[in-house]
């Protein structure tokens, strides 16, 4: 806690929030202000207070928890930072954008906050908040219901989101003075650092095509499967539940013998569902 800047009114939303018994904080602002820090300063702030939060990271671009194009969910611990944090839940999205993808950023964030039965969870949401960015954080806040919206804003770059739902608890706070701009180079150098920590112990494997349910096809055009599934396209893998497994890469499709080789950390038996997506990975060192 010695190293985090933490503006006296963040300490007082901490505070307000535990006092008055609250269970549930979305937490938006613009890219660059803070977010992160601040879940990860209230998440401290309830530990030491004896409750164990957990914690959704619903920005998919830019991830605390887990791998991008996911929105994930962890349980963090007392000053571990939530970098560290293995993810207890992931549902894939497929993009490291929001922008067209709001429909599984939607279902995804109510769908791990349904899973988890913790006293307080925080969720993190992406810095996309103009233009499209207020459809979706409207349809975050209908979907999730917070008791409390946490708004880290400069001047009136909130003001849209926050006064078509000002019948919601609003906690407005000051951005850190310590967040700093980033670089879209700089956020990409982040993404590509992320993936690679996440596929570090991925194996390779095949999938018999007749075993496994291909989902989130396109809709367009119906392109051959070897088109669709050939090397370094990102992939979610589920069980026969559907629940989310995690991540692959699809390496190549083999059309004689029907069999899609995927490289991924995930047990390859409990496979069932693979979800495409349209990105296309490059992980070799430069």
């Amino acid at each position: 806690m010695e190293t985090m800047h933490v503006p006296e009114d963040w300490k007082n939303a901490a505070q307000s929030i535990f006092g008055r018994g609250l269970r549930k904080a979305l937490v938006l602002g613009a890219s660059d202000r803070g977010k992160s820090t601040f879940c990860t300063y209230l998440a401290w702030y309830l530990l030491r207070q004896g409750m164990q939060p957990a914690i959704i990271d619903a920005d998919v671009g830019q991830k605390d928890i887990g791998p991008p194009a996911t929105v994930t969910l962890g349980y963090p611990g007392l000053n571990q930072p939530l970098s560290r944090l293995q993810p207890t839940g992931i549902y894939f999205v497929g993009a490291v954008t929001p922008v067209a993808h709001f429909l599984p950023m939607v279902v995804g964030t109510r769908q791990l906050l349904d899973r988890t039965n913790a006293p307080f969870v925080i969720i993190n949401t992406s810095g996309l908040i103009q233009g499209v960015g207020e459809i979706l954080k409207a349809y975050q806040i209908d979907s999730l219901q917070p008791d409390a919206i946490v708004a880290l804003a400069r001047g009136r770059e909130l003001n849209a989101i926050l006064t078509a739902h000002r019948h919601f608890r609003i906690l407005r706070l000051h951005p850190s003075s310590h967040a700093r701009l980033k670089s879209p180079q700089f956020r990409f150098e982040r993404r590509q650092a992320a993936f690679r920590r996440y596929f570090r112990s991925a194996k390779a494997f095949a999938l018999n095509r007749n075993d496994v349910n291909l989902q989130r096809l396109p809709t367009r055009g119906h392109p051959p499967l070897e088109t669709l599934l050939s090397a370094n396209l990102l992939c979610g893998l589920a069980d026969a539940h559907q629940k989310p497994l995690g991540l692959g890469l699809i390496q190549r499709f083999d059309s004689h013998k029907q069999r899609i080789f995927i490289s991924s950390p995930v047990n390859q038996d409990a496979v069932k569902v693979l979800q495409l997506s349209d990105l296309r990975l490059d992980l070799a060192d430069r």
